[in-house]
């Protein structure tokens, strides 16, 4: 295989840019050059895979953005408020996106890549291929769109009114940039490879060979720092909910929940608050609480009974792949779409924020942990995510891929 220039757009945030990490090690392995685009924020971890990154910086949203866009863990699809709140980021979105155009097309005009990998939300991803008329894949690690539905809820799929309204004005400025193709929001390209086990998606078909589950791919590096001092208890992991990062200093959230409900347990519990939160703010805290803010779950989970979290799919992969079961409580509909698959699945448990309770928690997780037909199922998931072909197929598709078209 000649050495390819490999471009990679992906949104911002550890569910976007972790799961692609593993990629990029493979494909510099190879010989390929990989450039990726990003905020100053991963550079690092994008250049410690031998990839360069490509930095761009752009406005930040107005703080009353972020207030209102905070609105969209506490409301419903057909609330009238959410589109309001949803044509406002749109908005700041597209200027965002116009922002670092400018500055990626000054890099790559210079260094015009053979193929562009783009996550779906990425739209300059796809602008950029077509300005330079290179070949395109997505690279996603979510679900594939299923039909023609935006997602799916409770099993239920589901196009809001906000959907139709986007579709529309994402077709408009896509097209205000060279690329004509109508109903992007469901786009698919001739290789779509999905950063998760078929097993996981949800659907029966129609997904053809244009589609490729590689699985969770968990072999990034990290540096281990994580001490294991649970004495042979069980390990409750309690992870960042996505979206609720301010609740952790807050009385009467979710978090004081948690804490109140595993207090003095015979379960070893984690606190994995990240490093942007004053652990001193929690205040005291059980014996049997430990706060983690710099161990990587890679390194934590292989000793967890349980994770909870909110459902995440960057979370929901790291723990099954662990053959850890799931506690999920969603912050968000992505969330709850992955919430409702795990629990589907026979794989964890979901449960309502809204209506949380003390002694529900209590019972919910003393039943995962003794209940041994979950465990099973647990671990059968664990042994398909494994066979599921990971960065080497990913790898391998992108170069018969390249071979086929780009001769």
């Amino acid at each position: 295989m000649r050495r390819l220039h490999i471009a990679i757009f992906t949104e911002s945030g550890n569910g976007h840019v972790y799961p692609v990490l593993p990629l990029c090690s493979e494909l510099v392995r190879r010989g390929h050059s990989v450039t990726y685009a990003t905020t100053d924020h991963y550079a690092r971890r994008i250049h410690e895979t031998g990839a360069e990154p490509v930095v761009f910086s752009g406005k930040p949203p107005s703080r009353e953005l972020q207030e209102e866009t905070q609105k969209f863990f506490s409301l419903r699809p057909d609330d009238p408020a959410l589109w309001k709140i949803s044509k406002a980021h749109q908005t700041y979105r597209f200027a965002f996106i116009e922002e670092i155009l400018s500055q990626l097309q000054r890099f790559y005009q210079k260094r015009v890549p053979d193929l562009v990998l783009y996550d779906p939300p990425t739209i300059v991803g796809r602008i950029l291929a077509r300005s330079f008329n290179c070949e395109v894949i997505q690279a996603s690690p979510y679900f594939a769109r299923y039909k023609r539905f935006l997602y799916r809820e409770n099993g239920e799929f589901r196009n809001p009114e906000v959907a139709s309204e986007y579709s529309k004005a994402l077709d408009s400025f896509l097209s205000a940039h060279g690329v004509t193709t109508p109903d992007n929001l469901w786009h698919t390209e001739k290789l779509n490879i999905h950063f998760i086990p078929r097993e996981f998606q949800y659907g029966e078909g129609p997904f053809d060979e244009r589609f490729c589950f590689v699985g969770a791919l968990l072999n990034r590096p990290f540096t281990p720092t994580w001490r294991n001092g649970c004495g042979g208890s069980p390990i409750v992991l309690i992870s960042d909910l996505s979206g609720l990062h301010n609740e952790w200093v807050n009385a009467n959230t979710i978090y004081r929940l948690l804490v109140q409900a595993l207090a003095d347990s015979e379960y070893h519990c984690i606190l994995s608050i990240g490093d942007s939160i004053d652990p001193h703010s929690l205040g005291s805290l059980p014996e049997n609480f430990e706060i983690n803010q710099r161990g990587s779950h890679l390194e934590l989970l292989p000793h967890a009974a349980l994770l909870v979290c909110h459902g995440g799919m960057l979370s929901t992969l790291e723990a099954l792949y662990n053959g850890v079961p799931v506690l999920a409580i969603p912050t968000h509909l992505g969330a709850e779409e992955v919430a409702y698959r795990t629990a589907e699945l026979g794989l964890g448990v979901q449960l309502s924020r809204s209506t949380l309770t003390i002694e529900e928690l209590q019972e919910t997780i003393e039943r995962m942990l003794n209940d041994t037909l979950l465990q099973s199922r647990v671990k059968e998931m664990q042994r398909l995510f494994k066979q599921s072909g990971g960065t080497e197929l990913a790898a391998d598709r992108i170069e018969e891929f390249m071979g086929q078209y780009a001769g």
